[in-house]
């Protein structure tokens, strides 16, 4: 009816929009059959779904972990129909390379999903191979990391923006493109 009405002239853009945009939103509900079950000691702190499958869930927590989960492929199922998905990695503070303090933010590169970004208040910010969960790089910021960014649109290089607890706000880290394992 909405979209006759606009074809008519009879409702604005901006209003067509806006009962779009709500009646997206009151559709939204919480799934009774899916669960993702958090290896995370602590509050989570970031998440991120891949931008190219639309398939891996990505978390950082207080805890110092990162997780990957598969939200595509269940793990178990509960009284039959309930999907648990629990994580398929998982670096914590027990890990060689693993943050010691908490994990603020944790990215896809945004390219594939054989490589992900963390960064945390022990005042680094690291670049993992999903495949091996080994450190790529990583870079020793002078201040807790609060925050972290990417652009959607890296090929061929990586610039990581960070935001940290030092004077500066805003630092930018490029290098090349790092081969993941596997990808």
């Amino acid at each position: 009816e909405e979209v006759r009405r606009r074809e008519r002239g009879e409702l604005r853009a901006r209003r067509f929009e806006a009962l779009a945009r709500s009646r997206r939103a009151a559709s939204l509900a919480l799934s009774n059959r899916k669960e993702i079950a958090t290896p995370h000691l602590g509050a989570v702190n970031s998440l991120q779904v891949d931008l190219t499958e639309g398939r891996y869930l990505l978390s950082g927590a207080s805890d110092g972990s990162a997780a990957v989960f598969d939200l595509k492929d269940a793990t178990e199922y509960e009284a039959g129909f309930i999907a648990k998905h629990r994580s398929i990695l998982l670096v914590d503070r027990q890990h060689q390379h693993g943050h010691k303090f908490t994990v603020s933010k944790a990215i896809w590169y945004p390219v594939d999903t054989g490589l992900f970004v963390t960064a945390s208040f022990d005042n680094y910010v690291k670049v993992w191979d999903t495949n091996s969960t080994q450190v790529v790089m990583d870079f020793k910021m002078p201040g807790k990391v609060y925050s972290a960014a990417m652009s959607p649109i890296a090929t061929t290089h990586m610039l990581i923006a960070t935001g940290s607890a030092d004077v500066q706000m805003v630092s930018c880290l490029w290098s090349g493109l790092p081969q993941a394992s596997g990808s």
